[in-house]
């Protein structure tokens, strides 16, 4: 696991190692997330072992709603909602796997534009353990553990905020899964 600053040349060794199918632990707009290129399977299988986790089910982070529809297929109530909300703390149910944001976080957007694909952006915790707003409480959790992140974006410690609201659109109507940040 190694550590690194999220200046240019941080965000320069991290994107490398996304374009190889790493994960990656980096701060988001909430808390540090883990991730890697969202539709990758060795990727997807990574982040499953080292999160201790069973569940696929992943929140997307891109770069801009233009990067959003060009992976993703929106209705027009959805691009309202990521229009008005969008950056910032709304996820949007769009499959049965997802759930896509563009976070107010420069470091993620500049993530998903250079490696030019959303990132998944799960908390970089083991499952059950509380959300990381530091890389110290990530190494905390992790530096005993077989499974790890290839690297760490060190941004400093993040103020604690909500999770993002989590939205899925049925039937021309905006149904709230988990109510966070973003009142709807």
């Amino acid at each position: 696991m190694i550590i690194v600053k999220a200046d240019k040349s941080g965000i320069s060794s991290a994107v490398a190692r996304l374009k190889k199918g790493q994960v990656v632990a980096y701060p988001t707009d909430t808390a540090y997330g883990l991730g890697g290129i969202f539709n990758s399977v060795k990727v997807t299988k990574d982040i499953l072992r080292i999160k201790n986790r069973q569940d696929e089910k992943f929140t997307i982070v891109a770069s801009s709603l233009y990067q959003v529809k060009k992976f993703f297929r929106l209705n027009q109530i959805e691009i309202e909602l990521a229009k008005k909300f969008w950056p910032g703390p709304l996820s949007i149910v769009v499959s049965s796997r997802f759930a896509v944001r563009v976070p107010n976080s420069k470091i993620a957007i500049a993530l998903c534009r250079r490696v030019g694909r959303p990132l998944i952006a799960t908390s970089a915790n083991i499952s059950g353990q509380q959300s990381p707003y530091s890389a110290q409480e990530i190494i905390d959790q992790f530096t005993d553990k077989k499974n790890q992140p290839a690297l760490i974006l060190d941004a400093g410690r993040l103020k604690k905020i909500k999770t993002s609201t989590l939205v899925q659109v049925r039937a021309d109507k905006i149904e709230v899964l988990r109510q966070g940040a973003v009142k709807i």
